[in-house]
This record gives structure tokens, sequence and C-alpha cells, in this order.
């Protein structure tokens, strides 16, 4: 049977300062991120028409080249002339051998190396680096571990499961959230807060 590389979006998680009540990690090396997907193809004009699977689409301007991956799992980069970032679309004019190779890139993944992520800013966090973290209140004691982050308007909630299957849902804010430590593998949290408003 054949492997296939996990593949991860690159979208964060934000830990919010304002108080205002949907992968497991690997390694580095094992795993490409999916930072778009081709939607359409101008043959003649070379325009690839991307939709950005990354909270942070200005990061394409920082790319050289575009990293395509097919259905069939089979990888080529295109040379990147140009990139223009409008509203929900990335546009990049890119340098084919012919209208076949441009055309072939019509729903294929724009994917980078682990190592390649964007950077994130202090309190911003990818969703699979968070994935399976253990939850642990202010004294040390286990609550459960982190399973599924829910995007919201106002803030990011976090759905944690303990091992009795009951679930916690924490508002990813730093009132509850107090310290995300990815060595090692814990997310400590107050959770009084969240139990006060559950009464």
């Amino acid at each position: 049977m054949r492997l296939l590389r996990r593949i991860t979006f690159e979208w964060y998680s934000r830990l919010s300062s304002k108080s205002r009540m949907g992968q497991q990690s690997g390694e580095p090396d094992e795993r490409d991120i999916i930072i778009g997907k081709v939607v359409s193809v101008h043959v003649l004009r070379r325009e690839l028409r991307i939709a950005p699977t990354t909270s942070h689409p200005e990061r394409f301007h920082d790319l050289h080249s575009l990293r395509l991956r097919l259905r069939n799992h089979h990888t080529f980069r295109l040379a990147v002339r140009n990139i223009r970032v409008t509203g929900s679309a990335v546009i990049a004019t890119v340098e084919a051998e012919d209208d076949a190779q441009a055309a072939s890139a019509r729903g294929a993944d724009v994917v980078v190396r682990w190592s390649e992520r964007f950077r994130l800013p202090e309190n911003e966090y990818y969703v699979d680096e968070l994935i399976g973290l253990v939850v642990k209140d202010k004294q040390g004691r286990f609550v459960g571990r982190l399973r599924e982050i829910w995007n919201t308007p106002a803030n990011d909630i976090y759905r944690v499961v303990d091992d009795k299957g009951r679930e916690m849902l924490l508002p990813a804010i730093e009132d509850v959230i107090l310290a995300v430590d990815i060595a090692g593998g814990e997310i400590t949290a107050d959770i009084s807060i969240v139990q006060s408003h559950d009464m």
C-alpha cells in the first residue's frame, strides 16, 4: 500500500485578548501544507485563479514559484511572474512550458513544505498544533483533550472532551486560555469562568 503524506491546511487559531462570551501533529518533513486551490486557469494569459486556504493570503507575494499537487499526487512547479491578491482570490501569472502544462494546473492544490509555513505572531497557533493537546485547569488537574476548534465571529471556541466523553466548550480568550505549551503538549485554562456561566 502506498503511503500518502499527511496534508494540513494553513489555518490558525487566534487567542483573543477581549473577554467576549472546525489533525494530528507529525514530523515537519513528512507533511505538505495546503495554502490554496487552483479553481480556474486562463491558459493564454497563463493566469491561475487560486482560492486561498491560508489565514494569510498575503504570503503568496513571497513565493517565486508555485508548487502544485495534482489529484494523482504528482507535484510540479511553475515559476511566478506576478501575484495579485484580490478579495477572496489570488491571481498568479506563471510561466508554463505550453498550454497543456498551464491547463493541467486546474484543480491542483498549492502546497508548501512544513518548514515554509507562515510565521505567526504572538498568541496565534496553527490548528493542527493545538488539536490533541491536553487541557488542564489552573491547579494542574486534567480536564480533557482539545478535539475541535470552531470559528465564530467573536472568537474561536475550543471543544474539549474528557476520558468519559463529556465535553466542555472554552472560548479562546486570554481570560480563559491562560497558557499554551506546544512543546509540552498542554493548555492551561481557567475553567471556573466557563462553569460560572453555565450555572
